[in-house]
């Protein structure tokens, strides 16, 4: 018992021994969570956090409340332009922070939507980022398209995976006779609400910018067969033909950046990043696999947080 008491006491002069160095040691008893190891670590955090926000040092102003005389309380003031999306930042913060014990706990102002969001370790709010509209900021918006090519129909769980995303990515969809056109609706079942048909030829080049005169043939009988639907057009002297159908959609992709699993997760994460900056082409074709639909997947709300708006591919006709 004796031994007991004498732990207690060494931890308790421990923690004094902190408060007065100037900053708070926190630990934690779950193994698996990592260790906060000051306040000004949790600035640093928090600063990482507005950092992959794109949210600039100008945007940010700290006000300090003293609780006593070992205990300043931070809190952020962050203006915020009125497309910023004040809930991603708060999802994305609670993730980031969870790992280290800390809480997140947030309250909405109505009709503004502003959001303030306390930092709690230890039922002790520690610090404060309270996220405000600034009518005089403007997001910066890049709007790209991206699409997924298949040779098939892909599996199940990736079509649900990119339904969970609710962006406009339609699905491309190679074809070399019309007639699987209608095939390949029934057996989608309307589980995908975005696809494109790709004509190809047997040897899976693009039939509309290798053959025309072939390509007007099967396009009259897709007209017969499915009209309204969608067809992707890679070649850029296309327009003359395809302005001979009516019923038919053709969505350009002639600029597009083709992306692919052989080119690495390194440079397919840095392709679509530069996306947003390229100003001759905004449209990527991916050849979609599981492996390129998980690059995606990861490396969309990055593109997001950075000013990306996600659109349909741009139509020809």
């Amino acid at each position: 018992m004796k031994e007991q008491k004498k732990k207690q006491l060494i931890a308790i002069l421990l923690l004094v021994s902190c408060f007065v160095s100037g900053f708070i040691l926190f630990s934690t008893s779950d193994q698996n969570t990592k260790r906060l190891k000051s306040l000004a670590q949790a600035d640093s955090l928090i600063q990482q956090q507005f950092s992959s926000f794109n949210i600039s040092e100008d945007q940010i102003s700290v006000a300090i409340t003293r609780v006593d005389s070992s205990f300043a309380r931070k809190t952020y003031y962050v203006g915020l332009p009125y497309r910023f999306s004040k809930t991603q930042f708060h999802a994305e913060l609670n993730e980031f922070l969870h790992p280290f014990g800390v809480r997140t706990p947030a309250r909405v102002t109505f009709p503004q939507k502003d959001i303030d969001i306390q930092l709690s370790y230890r039922e002790t709010v520690i610090r404060t980022i309270s996220l405000q509209t600034d009518p005089e900021l403007s997001l910066q918006q890049n709007d790209i398209s991206l699409l997924l090519s298949f040779e098939n129909i892909p599996q199940p769980e990736i079509i649900s995976q990119l339904n969970a995303l609710a962006e406009p990515i339609p699905l491309v969809l190679k074809i070399e006779q019309p007639m699987q056109v209608q095939s390949l609706k029934e057996e989608l079942n309307g589980r995908y609400s975005s696809v494109i048909f790709w004509l190809q030829n047997k040897n899976g080049d693009d039939l509309i910018k290798t053959n025309p005169e072939a390509a007007r043939a099967r396009l009259d009988r897709l007209q017969d067969i499915s009209p309204n639907s969608h067809v992707l057009v890679t070649g850029s002297n296309a327009k003359p033909l395809v302005s001979k159908f009516n019923t038919l959609t053709f969505v350009n992709a002639s600029n597009a950046q083709l992306l692919h699993e052989q080119l690495g997760k390194k440079v397919f994460l840095e392709k679509l990043t530069l996306l947003q900056s390229n100003t001759r082409s905004y449209v990527a074709l991916i050849t979609g696999t599981e492996t390129t639909v998980e690059w995606l997947i990861e490396k969309l709300p990055d593109l997001k947080k950075t000013g990306a708006r996600i659109i349909p591919p741009p139509k020809m006709n």
